[in-house]
């Protein structure tokens, strides 16, 4: 019950707390002497995600001021400890100035990004506000592609008819506003996740502004990675994000990543913003796009592709386009909502007596596909491809009707 009369909203500190101390002098200009101890209290940012479980505090009062002579706590999987003074005095308002000395702590923790990091940081607080500052290095921190925030509710005028309006003078409000000044640096430790790309990257940037809408300017490089697109995993070759200060944050993206499909290299280049990537497919030997996305898709060339797969194909190159394929594309819709990597309607087949069929496949590991064919007549196939390497692979299909085989596939980049 003690905390709410700081004033500081932007924090929540609770738990037990020891003193022995004497208070004399006047209510603005207290001169207190005497020891205060806390042992296992907790501190909360909501506004940054932040939690600090079994805070150790000592400290001594000497006039109007606090001395905390050491502190230290939990943040996550990590600790912090430090130390630093508290002003009680009405001229100065409530003031601090706390340093901190961090080990893997876990500071930030929102929807988007999560960072645990190592290195000095400060909290200073006056009348103004709070600046929360520090010159870390990232042990381990993860961004979230793709994750739009929440709409915001709008706040309505509202008069009520027969209420007498107040008078006098509106309450001031003490809510502390937060702002915040870090730089912060990661050799390889930076996962961004999402929208299909799981990599690592090292990254140097720059968080500053409010805590409620914080502001990240730097940019985050590839270290390594993989970009799964429809069942095929694609690696990553190069790749740069470039923060600019958008709050939420919206990086710019700028990725190229290839994989080895059907007898060609398949390059694949990002673009655009998180929000909304912008992706092009080339290839080596130079296919075009419908080319490149038909081998993608069904391992077939799209001079192969029965009507529905045509319908598939058209869907995803509009969508790669800018569209959303609308109602064209309910089999990819379906794909996702069972969470198989490829989804697909076969014709039929009169040499193998197959009619018009239903393929699910998934793959197992990075290296081992597995998929199973139906028409619902009878006719069922299981097909297993297993990549020995980058250019050889072993295939074994099993059917119902028909032969069953095992064959090998090579393919060679000229």
């Amino acid at each position: 019950a003690i905390w709410p009369l700081t004033g500081v909203d932007a924090l929540d500190v609770r738990g037990p707390i020891a003193a022995d101390a004497t208070i004399a002098g006047h209510l603005g200009e207290p001169q207190i002497s005497g020891i205060v101890r806390a042992t296992g209290a907790r501190l909360e940012a909501a506004a940054l995600g932040t939690t600090i479980t079994a805070i150790d505090m000592e400290g001594r009062f000497s006039g109007p001021s606090l001395t905390i002579v050491r502190f230290s706590g939990k943040a996550g999987n990590g600790s912090l400890s430090g130390s630093g003074r508290v002003s009680l005095t009405d001229a100065e308002g409530f003031t601090a100035d706390l340093k901190a000395q961090l080990s893997n702590a876990l500071m930030l923790k929102t929807d988007t990004l999560r960072a645990a990091v190592s290195g000095p940081a400060t909290i200073k607080l006056n009348r103004d506000g709070g600046v929360i500052g520090g010159d870390v290095r990232i042990d381990s921190a993860r961004y979230q592609l793709g994750t739009t925030p929440a709409e915001q509710v709008p706040v309505l005028k509202v008069r009520e008819i027969g209420v007498r309006p107040p008078t006098g003078r509106a309450p001031v409000s003490t809510e502390t506003q937060w702002s915040l000044n870090v730089h912060a640096v990661a050799r390889s430790r930076f996962n961004v996740r999402g929208l299909g790309l799981d990599s690592d990257w090292g990254a140097d940037v720059r968080i500053t502004g409010p805590a409620t809408e914080p502001e990240i300017t730097g940019r985050a490089t590839l270290a390594r990675g993989t970009y799964d697109f429809s069942g095929k995993t694609f690696r990553l070759d190069r790749g740069e994000i470039r923060f600019t200060g958008d709050y939420p944050p919206n990086p710019s993206i700028d990725i190229q990543a290839t994989a080895n499909v059907q007898g060609l290299t398949a390059v694949l280049n990002i673009g655009g913003s998180a929000f909304k990537p912008e992706i092009v497919f080339t290839s080596t030997p130079a296919l075009p796009e419908d080319e490149v996305l038909s081998r993608l898709l069904f391992g077939s060339s799209v001079t192969d592709l029965s009507a529905p797969e045509a319908l598939q194909l058209a869907a995803a190159v509009a969508q790669l386009r800018g569209g959303n394929g609308g109602g064209l594309n309910p089999i990819n819709a379906l794909r996702r909502a069972t969470g198989l990597d490829r989804l697909r309607v076969n014709g039929a087949d009169k040499t193998t007596g197959r009619g018009t069929s239903v393929a699910a496949g998934k793959y197992i590991g990075r290296n081992v596909y597995v998929e199973l064919a139906t028409d619902a007549k009878g006719y069922t196939a299981t097909q297993i491809e297993v990549s020995l390497t980058r250019w050889l692979s072993v295939l074994s299909s099993v059917a119902s009707q028909g032969s069953n085989r095992v064959s090998v596939r090579v393919s060679k980049d000229y």
